[in-house]
């Protein structure tokens, strides 16, 4: 029995707790069958969460992530990306299956395979090490169907990787 005034946590509330708590397919079903984005996208806590699994390599929390990019602007979008560029350390192949199935676009792909972390950005050779951590793992990934999205990602981690050489 609930104390007068208390709000009953709605299905959406209880998903999103869930996934967080548990990031797992059931917990992305249950998110997407409840159309539960704005609650989670609401919250700068709920976000700042989903972000810390995505870095961390959890791969539906990255797939939820990256079906909801459109939806994010400013700080919140360059904090996901970041987070899928961490992702991409654990898990490039599924990151280019993202773009393969269309839950990110070329941009958002190339942004996401050259955003580093923020304590990077005064160490270019920190950056440059970093990127090619990245580039590496992209040529290892040899499956036919993501070579679009394999090339596409060389090409943004080539551009970045010579800007950042010629500001040195």
């Amino acid at each position: 029995m609930q104390a007068f005034g208390q709000a009953v946590p709605s299905e959406c509330q209880s998903a999103v707790r869930t996934f967080l708590n548990t990031p797992d397919e059931h917990g992305l079903v249950a998110l997407d069958k409840s159309a539960c984005w704005n609650v989670l996208g609401s919250s700068n806590i709920n976000l700042n969460r989903l972000n810390n699994l995505v870095a961390m390599g959890h791969r539906w929390a990255a797939q939820y992530s990256a079906g909801h990019l459109k939806e994010l602007d400013g700080g919140n979008l360059e904090d996901a990306l970041r987070a899928l560029g961490k992702f991409s350390d654990h898990d490039m192949e599924d990151l280019l299956m993202f773009a393969s199935k269309g839950l990110l676009s070329k941009h958002e792909l190339a942004d996401a395979v050259t955003m580093l972390p923020l304590i990077l950005s005064d160490d270019p050779r920190a950056q440059l090490s970093s990127l090619e951590a990245r580039r590496q793992k992209i040529l290892r990934v040899t499956r036919t169907d993501l070579q679009e999205q394999r090339a596409q990602a060389l090409n943004a981690l080539g551009e970045s990787l010579s800007e950042i050489r010629s500001n040195q």
